[in-house]
C-alpha cells in the first residue's frame, strides 16, 4: 500500500498482545514488508505504540530515546515476582496506615535521576539471553542498576489500596519496578496493576489509532490522514540547510564541507543529532556535529564539520 510506505502510525496497543504481535498485524493490514516499533510495551500494558513503516524504520534510533508518559495504577500491600498483576505473590503487608501525603512525599523522593535495577521478567539480556527466559526457568541473576530519570510523578487519586498516578520518565524506565521499589520503601510491598502509555514525543493518546480504525480508514480511502510523515516526527531535531548542489552527494553518503551549509542552529555540539534539508521540507539525512558552533566559525570552507548518522534520501 503505497501511501503507508515510509510513514509512521501511532498505534493504540490494547492490553494482551505483545508489541511484536502488533507490528506483525500492522504489516499485514497495511501491506508493508518492513516495520518496527518505538519502545516495547509489555503485554499487560496498553496505549501509544508508534510503529515506523518501510524506510521510516531508519529513524527508530532517533525516536527510541524520547521520554515517555504513563498513567499507572499501583496496588499497595502485595509484591509479586514480575512486579505486576501477572505474577505470583512473594510478600504482603498492611498498607492501611499509609497516608496520601506519605505517598506524595515518596513520589517526590523518587523524582529526578535514579538508579533502577531492571526486573528479571524483562527483555533485558544477559549473554544474549533475555532475562525473562531465565526467570521462567527459576534462574535469578544479579543485574546492574541503570540510570533513569523521573521528570515528574504526579498523584492522581487513591481508592483503598489502589493508587493512580501519572509519570513522565526517560526511555528504558520500568514503571512496575518503580511500584515495586515504592512498596519496598513502605515495607508493605506493591505491584503495578494497570499501565497506559499516554505519550512518546509528539505521539499521544488523542492521535493514536486502533487496528480496527486503520482497517476502516483503508476502506474509506482516508488512511493518509492517520499517518505521520518523517518530517513531522523529526521536527524536534535542530535543522541544518544545505545548498541544492549538495543533495546528490549526501544521498551518496558523502561528507559535506562547511561551504555546503546555508542555515545552522544557533547552538550545536558533538553528541547532538541534527536534521539536514535543502529548504524543501524533506529531510535528507541526520548528522552529528564534530565541533561546536564557535569552532565551526573558525574552520576553513573545505573542512568537514558533521558526520553522517543516517541518510534518509535515495
Amino acid at each position: 500500500m503505497i501511501c503507508a510506505q515510509n510513514r509512521i502510525v501511532n498505534l493504540y496497543k490494547p492490553k494482551g498482545p505483545t508489541s511484536f504481535a502488533m507490528v506483525h498485524q500492522i504489516k499485514k493490514i497495511l501491506g508493508v514488508n518492513k516495520a518496527g516499533h518505538i519502545g516495547t510495551l509489555d503485554p499487560m500494558a496498553e496505549g501509544v505504540l508508534p510503529i515506523c513503516l518501510g524506510q521510516s524504520t531508519r529513524i527508530i534510533q532517533f525516536l527510541s530515546p524520547l521520554s515517555k508518559h504513563y498513567q499507572c495504577t499501583m496496588i499497595l500491600g502485595l509484591a509479586t515476582d514480575t512486579q505486576d498483576s501477572m505474577g505470583k505473590m512473594i510478600s504482603s503487608g498492611d498498607p492501611s496506615a499509609i497516608t496520601n501525603e506519605q505517598i506524595k512525599k515518596i513520589f517526590k523522593s523518587f523524582s529526578g535521576e535514579q538508579k533502577q535495577v531492571p526486573p528479571m521478567y524483562s527483555a533485558k539480556k544477559s549473554n544474549g539471553i533475555p532475562l525473562y527466559k531465565l526467570a521462567r526457568n527459576g534462574i535469578t541473576i544479579e543485574r546492574k542498576p541503570v540510570s533513569v530519570h523521573f521528570f515528574s510523578i504526579e498523584f492522581v487519586n487513591r481508592e483503598e489500596n489502589g493508587v493512580k498516578f501519572d509519570v513522565h520518565c526517560s526511555a528504558g524506565t520500568y514503571i512496575r519496578t518503580l511500584c515495586h521499589d515504592i512498596g519496598q520503601h513502605f515495607g508493605c510491598g506493591a505491584h503495578m496493576s494497570h499501565l497506559v502509555r499516554s505519550g512518546v514525543g509528539l505521539f499521544d493518546l488523542e492521535s493514536s489509532v486502533t487496528l480496527e480504525a486503520l482497517k476502516k480508514a483503508i476502506e474509506n480511502r482516508v488512511l493518509e490522514d492517520m499517518l505521520f510523515s518523517v518530517e513531522k516526527v523529526l521536527a524536534f531535531l535542530p535543522e541544518l540547510r544545505i545548498k541544492d548542489e549538495f543533495v546528490k552527494p549526501i544521498a551518496n553518503g558523502s561528507l559535506l564541507p562547511k561551504s555546503a551549509f546555508t542555515v545552522l542552529p544557533r547552538e550545536f555540539k558533538p553528541g547532538m543529532s541534527l536534521r539536514v534539508s535543502n529548504g524543501n521540507d524533506a529531510i535528507l539525512a541526520i548528522v552529528e556535529p564534530l565541533v561546536n558552533q564557535d569552532q565551526f566559525e573558525k574552520m576553513d570552507a573545505s573542512a568537514i564539520a558533521f558526520k553522517l548518522k543516517r541518510v534518509l534520501v535515495n
